[in-house]
């Protein structure tokens, strides 16, 4: 029997018994929601927070730091005021279901926070393949959810292991009130093929492709000190997370003159390497896997002018020109496609809905927001500067995603 109008959800066992929980107790889990931004779920995120700075192991993990610092309570609250949410009567839908991403592990910690923040039950099924940042996270809630000022949470957190098992989805989508899907189109046309719950809402996450335009005027002019800062910047975008996040750019677009973008690649490239030398060890197989992939892309697009590379750490594909296709071009572990165009609408013809981020250097956000007014574009969904490709905010992919899951009661 379902208690859906009550507070705890029923699970069969022979669901029960599919699901290899990690975090939670299956015989508590509870459907109702809470106020939105909560004093007590920001408390646990901020514990969360220092557990993880505390822990030997995040410093080499820069993913899981990312995170961390980001759930610390002065941004939590600066979130929630920023957006004025406590003018309004804001609460959660009931239980939230997430569908967690393999290739980007720390979106299931984002996930989690956002089905919380937004004051929901959070039921979150993880990948089976085994990943450090997840067992780092794992652990760190562990620990917190057993304190006592943290015991009311443990029939709010849901997070389990199972098999690709249709009739575990279907159950959840049919006590879920909205779910969270990270996964390719395959996988979100999927999940909106089974059946769920009439009132339930949905926030996917599917494919997406970014990229990166940059003056070489403004590139020339930094002195060493600036480029050495921009170029960790850069590296953060392209080499924290290998590439495999959606945010992550995959093109980059010189906007200017020949001469200009020639100089400045001189000083540019060389100065990246530098740094990425220092901070970035590229595993055996990418290597190769890398290698292997700029093979397939010299053969297989005409565009491709040369690919230059600097030994395994930074490949650049040259292409005479960008085609509509361009968001099928990937690259992972250090390899971009590069191109020269003389304006920014220049390349707004390929940009279609399967543009996320568009990462800039040397330009003013109004210049680009004027020409993606203009040209009426269907895809870009953040514009950010340099070095913030992988900040996560509440807005992702062109969601509020807290405004998604949850609902405002009007009063008059």
């Amino acid at each position: 029997m379902l208690k859906l109008g009550g507070v705890v959800i029923h699970i069969p066992a022979k669901i029960s018994t599919r699901l290899d929980i990690l975090i939670g107790d299956e015989k508590i889990i509870s459907n109702k929601p809470t106020e939105i931004f909560s004093d007590e779920r920001i408390e646990f995120l901020t514990a969360l927070s220092s557990a993880l700075f505390k822990s030997s192991n995040v410093r080499s993990m820069p993913d899981v730091s990312t995170f961390a610092y980001w759930c610390r309570k002065s941004n939590l609250v600066r979130l929630r005021d920023q957006g004025k949410l406590h003018e309004k009567f804001k609460i959660g839908l009931g239980l939230s279901f997430h569908i967690c991403p393999s290739n980007v592990p720390i979106n299931f910690a984002f996930s989690l926070a956002f089905g919380l923040l937004a004051g929901n039950t959070c039921v979150l099924r993880l990948p089976t393949k085994e990943s450090p940042t997840i067992d780092v996270l794992i652990e760190a809630m562990v620990r917190i959810l057993a304190l006592p000022e943290h015991a009311n949470l443990k029939k709010e957190i849901l997070i389990a292991r199972f098999q690709r098992d249709e009739e575990v989805n279907e159950f959840w989508l049919s006590v879920a009130d909205c779910r969270i899907v990270w996964g390719g189109d395959e996988t979100v046309n999927h999940f909106r093929s089974l059946p769920s719950r009439p009132r339930s809402r949905e926030v996917a996450f599917p494919d997406r492709y970014s990229f990166c335009i940059l003056n070489p005027s403004a590139v020339n002019a930094m002195e060493d000190d600036d480029l050495k800062k921009f170029c960790i910047n850069l590296f953060n975008d392209l080499y924290l997370m290998d590439q495999a996040a959606c945010s992550s750019p995959q093109l980059v677009a010189w906007i200017g003159e020949d001469e200009e973008v020639r100089m400045a690649k001189m000083r540019l490239w060389p100065a990246l390497v530098e740094i990425v030398a220092d901070r970035y060890e590229l595993k055996p197989v990418h290597a190769v896997d890398k290698y292997v992939d700029a093979c397939q892309i010299a053969i297989n697009n005409e565009s491709v002018i040369a690919i230059e590379r600097s030994g395994n750490l930074l490949y650049r594909v040259e292409l005479a020109s960008v085609s509509t296709d361009q968001d099928k071009c990937r690259g992972y572990f250090g390899t971009i496609h590069e191109v020269t165009l003389r304006a920014i609408k220049d390349v707004t013809p390929i940009v279609n809905e399967r543009y996320q981020t568009l990462t800039y250097f040397g330009f003013m956000p109004e210049e680009i927001r004027g020409v993606i007014a203009s040209q009426k574009l269907r895809g870009i969904d953040r514009v950010v500067p340099v070095g913030s490709a992988i900040d996560m905010g509440l807005v992702w992919d062109g969601y509020d995603i807290v405004a998604s899951l949850s609902r405002e009661v009007v009063f008059q």
